[in-house]
């Protein structure tokens, strides 16, 4: 059977046909190019925002947490610092009336870690061991030797004797470790020698006394027996100027130290009242000060402070940088009502004067 040969009018239809669809081909594949170059340009447009915008959150919160962490470490630092000390026991241990202590103001420890304690509402010192077992009490109220009105401060010095500021009485009395009155010293009044209102007291390697005088604002020095030697001081809150000096305190270079309760500063001077330098300010912030109250030196010659307006105590080094603290208003174990006095054993057990809770706390170092 024969077949039918294709037109020359067929042939190029089906060639337009093809030609068209070769077109249409390409025009696709054209679109679909362009397409691709589009989402491309806008992908790598949207890298190039995305990139951008990681740099600036480096550049802005890289140091932000830097800082934080810095001060997240910094507030560890602080809060281990604070545990530096660990509460051990309150003196008196027992409630008989033998040995229990009104508002302590003075206390001091003897070479052998025996404590005296300044019970200002029954007008007597009384003595503790290192154990806090009550060993002895003398004085009462009144003017005779050995008679108190207000017994403020104390100081033992290195012959074990005992010195008291009777405030009251406006003067200085010594006994002996046993309570046996030596002498006294003192009369109401301004000039050298007198006082309004004798209330810290320390010793330097020399054996010299060293008072503060809270309402003439000065600190006086004596010797052994009362001789008046010297003494430097006016109100106000210029260098070696004071408001209410509350204690005095003597280092291991017999350097003088003030803390000036009034002014919320400590202030320190040469042996013979020379100005030296002062830090300090007020505040109830790390390493400030509100009404510091007595100043005891521990060990490695660091300063113990009783921040007695902020019921705590500060430790400083010589130069008033802040080491520790603890201690915050309350009755509990390792809290405070007013802490007055402050002293450090030979071990480096610390005993607080908690004046307004009627006991003395001691406190441990952890290191």
């Amino acid at each position: 059977m024969s077949r039918k040969k294709p037109s020359l009018i067929s042939i190029r239809k089906i060639k337009q046909i093809d030609i068209c669809k070769l077109c249409s081909f390409s025009t696709i594949s054209n679109a679909l190019h362009q397409s691709f170059r589009n989402v491309y340009n806008e992908g790598k447009q949207l890298i190039d925002l995305l990139s951008n915008f990681i740099f600036i959150l480096f550049v802005i919160l890289v140091p932000s947490l830097l800082l934080e962490s810095s001060n997240s470490i910094s507030k560890a630092a602080s809060s281990i610092s604070l545990s530096n000390f660990t509460f051990v026991k309150k003196i008196p241990q027992d409630g008989t009336s033998a040995i229990q202590i009104l508002q302590p103001e003075g206390i001091d420890i003897d070479s052998e870690g025996n404590l005296y304690v300044n019970d200002i509402e029954s007008n007597s010192i009384k003595k503790f061991s290192k154990n806090g077992s009550f060993i002895l009490s003398w004085g009462s109220i009144g003017s005779g030797d050995g008679e108190f009105n207000h017994p403020h401060g104390n100081e033992v010095d290195q012959d074990g004797n005992v010195y008291v500021t009777d405030q009251g009485n406006a003067r200085v009395q010594k006994f002996t470790s046993n309570g046996k009155f030596i002498t006294s010293w003192g009369t109401h009044g301004t000039g050298d020698g007198q006082f309004t209102h004798p209330h810290g007291i320390a010793i330097d390697s020399q054996g010299n006394v060293f008072v503060s005088d809270r309402d003439s604002a000065t600190i006086q020095k004596f010797t052994a027996n009362g001789t008046f030697i010297t003494k430097w001081g006016t109100n106000g809150n210029g260098n070696g100027q004071f408001i209410q000096p509350w204690d005095v305190a003597v280092d291991s270079n017999d350097l003088v130290y003030v803390p000036d309760y009034g002014n919320n500063r400590i202030q320190i001077f040469e042996n013979n009242g020379t100005f030296i330098t002062k830090w300090g300010s007020e505040g109830s912030g790390d390493g400030q000060l509100n009404k510091p109250a007595v100043i005891a030196f521990g060990l490695n010659g660091l300063l113990y402070v009783t921040d007695s307006g902020n019921h705590r105590v500060q430790v400083f080094d010589k130069n008033g940088t802040l080491i520790t603290m603890w201690g915050s208003q309350g009755s509990g174990d390792g809290q405070f009502s007013i802490p007055e006095s402050i002293d450090v054993d030979p071990s480096g057990l610390v005993y607080v004067a908690d004046t307004s809770n009627n006991n003395v706390q001691a406190f441990t170092p952890n290191n």
